[in-house]
This record gives structure tokens, sequence and C-alpha cells, in this order.
């Protein structure tokens, strides 16, 4: 059974919270409401996917929290669907090297009833990687409906809220999955050499203590048999994206990847992290800044660090040559919703 309560918004709630006697600010100097906040999340120019709560449409769109299930229960977008998040980020074995898991993905989505042609706004506590690992599933399988990020996350909502949950009813995912939005292990090692140069962009979204290898970084993974990065990468942290909860400007986002980092609208850019959920986030912000084709490689540098022994020539590390291209965007500090270090 349900215990969402349609009749509630987010400023009700806090005005409930806040005590009768201060539940009306209007007029109050230097006092920002919730319409406030909603506001200033808009996105303008010529920006994919990223919408202000102010441009989502709850009438049309269903709307997916990618947010812990505790944030949820306590309070979500009133009739909004839980991702489960575990599940979107599983891989399969394949002959060239982890890929994304086509059934599973499908499944998870056709669980809390998203079917292939619904219009969707996915949002967290801000745009992070979980809201972007939503995003990534949905356009590897083919989604069909649009597919929208709130720019804020929850706390920039300002429109109905429910509590608790409830089953929505699972429906059937028909994908048809988009090949070309990853690349495998065996892939990227046929184009070692040319990453870059004349072939595709490589962008590694670590912190640069892991990009580089640094001795006893905390940001090192110890399971990892070998440290640095592919060769040819260049190292763009994927919380250069965020500003706190929202986007960080798009004008300097293309500034960042098209200048500074020397990347290309046009051709092949390949994105890859520790493993598949972080990468997304720059996976989609190129996307939405224009980018023709960029691609995942869902392995990851946890795949490429560890393979046998007798196969590390095919697949080298790299930590002599290196280009660090500076950020400074960063991930509010409360935004981990219990997974990973992601948003």
């Amino acid at each position: 059974m349900s215990d969402e309560r349609p009749d509630l918004t987010r400023r009700s709630l806090l005005a409930a919270a806040a005590g009768a006697g201060v539940a009306s600010t209007a007029g109050c100097s230097g006092v920002t409401t919730p319409s406030d906040v909603a506001a200033a999340a808009s996105v303008g120019g010529n920006v994919g996917y990223f919408r202000g709560p102010t441009q989502a449409d709850p009438g049309s769109s269903t709307f997916i929290d990618a947010r812990s299930m505790e944030q949820y229960r306590s309070e979500h977008v009133y009739g909004a669907r839980h991702a489960p998040i575990g599940t979107l980020e599983t891989r399969q074995a394949s002959d060239d090297g982890l890929a994304p898991d086509t059934e599973g993905l499908a499944s998870a989505l056709g669980s809390i009833g998203i079917a292939p042609g619904d219009d969707v706004v996915v949002y967290g506590s801000s745009v992070g990687s979980r809201v972007s690992r939503v995003v990534f599933a949905l356009e590897y399988l083919g989604h069909e409906g649009d597919v929208f990020v709130l720019n804020g996350g929850y706390e920039a909502w300002s429109g109905r809220v429910g509590v608790g949950s409830r089953d929505r009813g699972a429906v059937d995912y028909d994908s048809d999955p988009r090949d070309d939005l990853v690349v495998s292990r065996e892939w990227v090692a046929d184009r070692v050499g040319a990453f870059n140069d004349d072939g595709p962009g490589l962008v590694d979204v670590r912190p640069p203590e892991a990009y580089l290898g640094a001795g006893q970084s905390d940001a090192l993974v110890a399971s990892n048999a070998r440290h640095g990065h592919l060769p040819g990468a260049i190292n763009v942290t994927w919380t250069g994206n965020i500003d706190g909860r929202e986007l960080v400007d798009p004008g300097a986002l293309a500034e960042l990847y098209f200048s500074r980092a020397g990347l290309r609208q046009s051709g092949s850019t390949v994105v890859y992290g520790h493993g598949n959920v972080n990468p997304t986030n720059t996976w989609l912000v190129l996307r939405a800044l224009g980018a023709d084709d960029v691609r995942l490689y869902e392995g990851g540098f946890g795949e490429w660090a560890n393979v046998d022994a007798d196969r590390r020539g095919r697949f080298p590390v790299e930590t002599k040559t290196s280009t660090v291209v500076e950020t400074s965007g960063s991930v509010d500090s409360g935004d981990d919703g219990g997974f990973s270090c992601t948003g």
C-alpha cells in the first residue's frame, strides 16, 4: 500500500517543520524560497538532457529517483520510481572483455514500471554519476522516449512530493541495445598509440592521483595489479562537471573539454574510470554539449589493469606521459547516497 500524500509540496513540508510562526516569508529581505531555487536551476542555451525544475513536466513525464532507498522513502517527487542502482551497473563477460548486461538492465528498468516509450526525468541529490548511470542505461537500451536530468537535484524541486514507497507494477522492457555507445577492452587495445592524436579521444575521469599512479595515494585502488592510466589518455576528473548540485556553466564546460582538453566535437571520444559508473557523467556531459560520438569503456581501468600477467603487453599501463587538465568543480559533500563516491 502506498503512503504517498499527493497534497504535499516541498514548501508545505518545510513550513510544517519550521512551525506555524515562520511559515510565511513573503516579502522578507534575503530569504530564498523553494521557487527561487527551482528557477535558478533552469538551463539555457543549446544543451541536451539537462532541465531545471520549472522546465520539467511532471504531468507527462515519469520521474526516476537515483538516490538511496532511505532518501527516497523519506521524501521524493510525487509518483517517482526508485532506480535500482545496484542492478544498473551490472556487466557480463565476453571474449572482448566486459560489456553491459543488457538483460539485467532491461529487467531492472521494467521492474519499476518503466517502458521504452516513456518520457523520463532522472534526478538524484545532484547531477552526479548515480543519475548519469541511469541515463546511460536508458540510452544504451535504445530508450524511445525523451530522457532528461533534473538540474539541481531533488533539493531544487518545488512541486508535489510523496513519502514512503509502493509497488508500481512491473512491465516488460523490450530493448534495442546501442552497441555504438560502448567499447570493449579489445577495441581499446587495437587503438593503443592513436588516442588523442589522429585517432579517437580518450579521457580518464579518475582523480589525478589515480591517473598518475601516485604512490600511497588514497585514490589508488589497492586490488589493482597495476597503477597509472591507459596509454594516450588525458585526465579530466568527472567531478569538474558539477558545481555542488548543478551542472557547471555549459560555456565553461565547452571551454574545458573542447579547448583546454583538446577534444573534438566530431569524431569518437572514449571515456573511462575505474568502473562503469563515474565515467557516465562525463559521457553524458559531452553528449549534452553536442559531441557527435561519445562512448563508454565499460570494463574501465579495473579490468584493464588486472589482465593476466602474460597478456599485459597488449594492455599496457602508462605513468610517464601524462596530461592532467585541472578542474574546479565538486559534488556536494552529502551526495553519495550510500553508493560509491557518486552523486
